[in-house]
């Protein structure tokens, strides 16, 4: 029973987690609910260090709210200059325009999921067709033996 569960589990893995990229097709400025991703330049790596940590390259969140000159980013991912990733609890920050060198947005890839999909479907039919049936969901359970429907014991 438990291996049924997971090859469950593993068949629906990629519908649930899927893949994503970043696309730099973005506006002037991002729209409330985008999942972005936000490189600094030097003056908001140097403005922001009191709210996201020392030497950080990018940003990554869901824009809660945007005016004129700037955006509050919940923030989920920071990136260091040294690539140091620091995972947030989607906490709120704001970001001036001014302080942003590029911005990206997180967009789903069917491709990139279909592929995944794929892989782990071929991944999961070689791993059953190199193991018997009956041993992946329970073992020999047909054996006469004692208790089975065998000889009874002798005593």
């Amino acid at each position: 029973m438990k291996s049924a569960r997971l090859i469950a589990l593993l068949g629906v893995t990629p519908l649930v987690g899927g893949c994503y990229s970043y696309s730099y097709h973005i506006p002037d400025r991002p729209a409330q609910g985008m999942a972005v991703e936000v490189t600094l330049n030097d003056l908001g790596r140097l403005r922001l260090e009191p709210h996201i940590g020392p030497e950080v390259l990018r940003a990554e969140g869901y824009v809660a709210s945007v005016t004129d000159s700037q955006f509050v980013l919940r923030v989920q991912k920071v990136v260091g200059i040294d690539r140091q990733i620091s995972k947030w609890a989607l906490e709120p920050v704001t970001f001036h325009m001014s302080y942003v060198r590029g911005m990206r947005e997180r967009r789903f890839s069917p491709g990139k999921t279909a592929l995944l999909a794929g892989g782990m479907t071929a991944s999961l039919v070689a791993f059953i067709a190199t193991r018997s049936i009956t041993g992946l969901f329970g073992g020999d359970r047909g054996s006469p033996g004692p208790g089975n429907g065998g000889d009874p014991p002798d005593n």
